[in-house]
């Protein structure tokens, strides 16, 4: 009998659709920076077998997100100080450069999409929802990400911000004022096609939010 992580579910196997989970739970800030995860735990979490579970472990450790440590088991890997700001560094580029190819690659209908994210993110901040105004905030980085139309920028911007996100705290209510501000520098940008403006405004932006992090953080 095939195992369930063969089973196949929207074109993909479960063990995939269970590291999507997984990565999504991490976004989230489920997890702290160096928290134990056990299989019995996601498993239990996703309704899946530990064989599975197994799986996606294996691919978040190859990509530096989980670390495996022998004989005391998975845990969401921590970053020292220099290594998240090599990371945010990283990060700055490579989105920086989505921004430009998404400005140059993005249909009528991705900028409505990015215009529809925007506003949800300008009812947040009036309504001061913090929460929301983060999740709103990630899927705006995602989408121009996406319409870049470069599948390999998309899967290291991904992998970035996997590293990244268990360390930023949510922003407070001034903090997302000032951002608002930014991402509508962005959007304007992308909007005319303006795929210089739309990689300087992204690099300032990303660039304000490490100096913001490190502000506050030893």
């Amino acid at each position: 009998m095939a195992g369930d992580d063969e089973i196949v579910i929207n074109n993909k196997t479960l063990s995939e659709q269970t590291y999507i989970e997984l990565s999504k739970m991490i976004m989230n800030r489920i997890f702290s920076p160096g928290e134990k995860i056990t299989e019995e735990q996601i498993a239990k979490t996703l309704g899946v077998s530990r064989t599975t579970v197994k799986k996606a472990f294996t691919a978040l450790v190859q990509e530096g997100i989980l670390e495996d440590i022998p004989r005391r088991g998975v845990f969401l890997r921590t970053y020292t100080k220099e290594e998240r700001l090599e990371i945010y560094d990283i990060r700055e580029v490579t989105a920086g450069l989505s921004a430009r190819y998404a400005a140059l690659n993005m249909a009528r209908r991705d900028l409505n999409s990015l215009e529809a994210i925007y506003q949800q993110m300008d009812i947040a901040v009036k309504k001061q929802a913090n929460d929301t105004y983060a999740h709103f905030d990630l899927e705006l980085h995602d989408s121009i990400a996406r319409f870049s139309g470069s599948s390999i920028l998309y899967d290291v911007i991904s992998n970035l911000n996997l590293r990244l996100m268990p360390f930023i705290l949510v922003n407070s209510v001034q903090n997302i004022r000032e951002t608002l501000k930014e991402h509508r520098d962005i959007l304007d940008s992308l909007i005319n096609g303006d795929s210089e403006g739309a990689e300087k405004y992204m690099r300032f932006h990303i660039g304000r939010a490490k100096e913001k992090l490190f502000r506050n953080t030893d």
